[in-house]
Formats: structure tokens, sequence, C-alpha cells
């Protein structure tokens, strides 16, 4: 019996050019290579990516749509400047939705990985690496929420916080702070004890929104600089 040829693998589809600005801009929004404030100019990225102004203008306009990017008339097109109220409200929802997440959690994540993650935050001693690393802490509880509609929630709101996140790892006495957190929230869940998971989330959320508000409203000048906007209640 003739064998049969093994299929070669199928190529993933090519990036549009508006897909290629829009990557490249949001990585630059979300890590603050672009700062909130910042002006953003179209023909930087025709000539760096090699594009038409048309793509480029195209993921402005979705990165507007996103609460990323600000068009200005007659001024310019900015990255949307930090708006204290919103970073209160992001993580009050935030909040209120990873503590149910990780209560759900705690009796259904895999013991397996949880005690991976464990050994793993013991033998790392960088700061920023055990921040980093805890973000899987976050992870382990939308996966493992048993609630699709809990966890598609909770990734609509992902972009916002790689942001802050970025800004947070600025904090040094933030990175350890989180790594604490983040282990007593591991240790409820190893412990299969969803109430215990939930305040300790509910907690570790309290503090982020604490230290990053804090931070931006009595940054000094050594600090990446940083547009914010005080919106009125």
């Amino acid at each position: 019996m003739a064998k049969s040829k093994k299929q070669a693998p199928i190529p993933a589809p090519a990036l549009s050019a508006t897909d290629l600005a829009y990557g490249k801009l949001k990585r630059e929004i979300l890590t603050n290579s672009l700062a909130p404030g910042d002006s953003i100019s179209i023909d930087k990225y025709v000539h760096s990516l090699k594009l038409s102004r048309t793509p480029v203008r195209e993921a402005i306009l979705r990165l507007e749509r996103e609460g990323l990017i600000e068009i200005r008339p007659r001024q310019g097109t900015f990255v949307a400047p930090l708006d204290l109220r919103q970073i209160r409200e992001l993580y009050a929802v935030r909040r209120l939705l990873e503590g149910e997440a990780a209560r759900q959690a705690a009796t259904r994540a895999p013991r397996e990985r949880l005690q991976l993650l464990s050994q793993e935050l013991s033998r790392l001693a960088d700061p920023r690496q055990l921040f980093e690393k805890g973000q899987e802490v976050h992870a382990i509880c939308a996966q493992h929420c048993g609630n699709q509609t809990l966890r598609q929630m909770l990734e609509s709101v992902q972009d916002h916080f790689v942001r802050f996140r970025s800004l947070s790892l600025q904090i040094p006495v933030k990175l350890l702070s989180s790594h604490r957190e983040h282990v007593g929230i591991l240790e409820a869940l190893e412990a299969e004890d969803g109430e215990a998971a939930q305040q300790r989330m509910h907690l570790h959320f309290d503090h982020a929104a604490a230290y990053l508000l804090e931070n931006l409203l009595n940054r000094d000048s050594a600090g990446p600089r940083v547009t914010i906007s005080l919106t009125a209640s």
C-alpha cells in the first residue's frame, strides 16, 4: 500500500498593512515607548514600516476606538492620556471580576500547575522576573474559573492593564509587594480555599490601584513622562 504523503503545514496568513501598523503602534503604546500624551507622527510610521498613509490612518482609527489614541481636530494625533477616574474604575471592575475568578478557580485549577508555579517563584530572585512570573497567577484564575463569559470579560480589559503594568515596573516597592501577594493568592488556590483566594485577590487590586495612582500623582522628573487627565466625576 502506498504511503500517504505528509501534508506541508499551512502557512499563517500574512498580516495586512493595517494590521502591521496597528500592531506596531499598539505595542509602543502598551509598553509606554509612546507615553501618554505623546504626539504621534503618521509620517514616521509610513517611512519606518514602508507603508502608504492609508493603513497607518486606519490603524490609528482602530486604536482610537479602543481608547488608546486621541485625535484632536486642528491639533494632531496623540497617545490617550491616563485618566485617573478610568484607572479607578478599571481596577474596581477587575477587582470584582478576578476575585470571583479566583474563588471559582480554587477548586478547578490543576494542582500540578499550581505546584510548578510555586516552585518557579521560589527559585527567582530578580524583582522584575518575580513580578512578571506572578502574572501567571492571574492567568490561572481566568483560565480555570469555569465561566467562559467571566474569562472573556477579563480578557477584554487586558490591554489597559498591560499599559498600567509597564508603569508599575518603575516602582521597586510595588514589585516586591505584588510578589508577596501573588504567593498568598497561590497558597489559597493550592489549599482550595476559594474565599481566601477571593479576599487576597481583592486586597491585591486595592494595593495595585493605590500604588499606581499615588505614583502618577506624586511622580518626579526621574520617571517616564506621563500625561494624566483628571476627569470630573
